[in-house]
């Protein structure tokens, strides 16, 4: 009996101990992740944060928080969804994502898989995985509806299509996507940040150029204040020149100092790089969106006998509305080879 209970015993000690260690692996993984996250951060936006003692003490809780949205919007994409020629024919989402197979042939081809297919000519996977993106078109037109026994002309319709494929995030699997499309993100919601900070140094830019006009205007209007001009206008007319020159660059000072808060030294900067990736759900999210269309892409009411179900998943940007996005995976086979582009160049031009 005791034998048993002291086997017992080691068995679940080394249970809680394996679990512990991969637990201490998971966590020093993490942990490497995010300091490799951080000084990613630091390169992008100005590398002498790094002569800062506590840039990584500062940025860490933020870059953390980035990553984890991330996470977040990396799981919310939707797929992956089969693209080929008999998925077009079958599936609403396919067909609607693209006007023909053709279509499907020059989004799988362009420059994200060319160049993967370059950087992995042994990889022998038939299928390989992307994330699509496209711009949603909706138009207006009059078709003809069967109302009854009765074909109804003139009829106001909405159709749905998609332009400016691209693909982003291409692999062999799904993990090797998954991991591409994470770091393009984290890239992506960095630069958004490093642009606020941007815009904050053109303005400075700007003021500081219409500061540096007026002040030499200033300079030579000075002399003339009580002086004899006998060719121009008189004292009285440059000094109220000289008062407008004062007042206009009172204003610019004082917006110039407005603008360059928290940009006047790299501890000032770090501070404001902080701000701006601290709320990264606001700078990007994604909406999802149903929708019923019949197979010629019109969007019809739910309760058609024709129309079928769509979910899309947008981007956006604040209040800016961006392009959807959809993993999907696609033979190949369809990609379109450089002998078929370099003939499609020849015909092009022989026409």
């Amino acid at each position: 009996m005791m034998t048993k209970l002291i086997t017992s015993l080691s068995l679940w000690l080394e249970t809680v101990w394996s679990r512990m260690k991969v637990r201490g692996a998971e966590r020093r993984l993490r942990e490497r992740s995010l300091e490799l996250a951080v000084e990613r951060v630091v390169s992008q936006s100005n590398p002498a944060l790094r002569g800062l003692p506590s840039y990584r003490r500062r940025l860490k809780p933020v870059v953390a928080r980035l990553l984890e949205h991330v996470e977040s919007l990396e799981a919310h994409l939707p797929g992956p969804t089969d693209v080929d020629p008999a998925s077009w024919s079958a599936d609403p989402l396919v067909n609607v994502l693209f006007g023909n197979v053709e279509c499907i042939r020059r989004a799988v081809s362009g420059p994200a898989v060319r160049d993967w297919l370059k950087a992995n000519p042994i990889e022998t996977s038939d299928h390989l995985y992307g994330l699509l993106v496209a711009w949603p078109r909706e138009r207006t037109q009059l078709g003809m509806e069967l109302v009854g026994d009765h074909v109804q002309r003139d009829v106001k319709q909405r159709t749905l299509s998609f332009t400016d494929h691209e693909l982003f995030g291409v692999g062999a699997d799904l993990n090797e996507t998954r991991r591409s499309l994470a770091r393009q993100i984290t890239d992506l919601l960095v630069s958004i940040g490093i642009g606020h900070i941007a815009e904050q140094e053109e303005r400075m830019v700007d003021i500081e150029t219409a500061l540096r006009k007026l002040r030499i205007k200033l300079k030579v209007i000075n002399p003339r204040v009580g002086g004899a001009d006998l060719v121009l206008a008189g004292s009285s007319h440059h000094l109220a020149e000289r008062e407008r020159l004062e007042r206009e660059i009172k204003t610019l000072e004082k917006d110039l100092a407005d603008a360059s808060r928290g940009l006047g030294d790299i501890e000032q900067y770090l501070n404001r790089l902080v701000e701006v990736l601290d709320h990264p759900e606001q700078e990007l999210m994604l909406e999802r969106m149903t929708l019923w269309v019949d197979r010629m892409n019109i969007v019809r009411d739910r309760a058609d006998p024709d129309a079928r179900q769509i979910t899309l998943v947008r981007a956006r940007r604040r209040d800016q509305p961006g392009r959807i996005a959809q993993l999907i995976c696609f033979p190949r086979g369809l990609v379109i080879s450089a002998e078929e582009r370099l003939a499609a160049v020849e015909r092009h031009l022989a026409k």
